[in-house]
């Protein structure tokens, strides 16, 4: 007997939600980043060399914060389409079955 295999496409389209949810909030995230912006006299006369090193660490941040919102969006569409294509094939496969078993086959699918 062999044991029964089954693609839990359910389960991916939900995973794939809450990456996509992800993606938003690191894309907020981004947006806030963007609008932070601190006057170099709010440093004072001791730290003035301050906005000359945080300013390309918050252009990195930002870079860093694009790439992984874009990585994010892509990976819950892939796995929205691996979701729909398996559950497609699936699909495919047991009308196919049933057809070349004839009508009194009911696949388990």
């Amino acid at each position: 007997m062999s044991a029964q295999l089954r693609f839990p496409a359910e389960a991916v389209l939900q995973h794939a939600g809450l990456v996509e949810k992800a993606s938003d909030e690191v894309a907020q995230i981004r947006a806030a980043v963007g609008e932070i912006s601190v006057s170099s006299d709010a440093y004072g006369q001791l730290c003035q060399f301050l906005p000359a090193l945080l300013t390309p660490l918050f252009g990195s941040a930002v870079s860093v914060l694009n790439d992984a919102t874009e990585a994010l969006g892509e990976t819950a569409l892939n796995l929205r389409t691996a979701a729909s294509r398996t559950t497609a094939t699936d699909t495919a496969s047991a009308q196919n079955l049933h057809q070349a078993a004839g009508p009194s086959f009911d696949p388990p699918l």
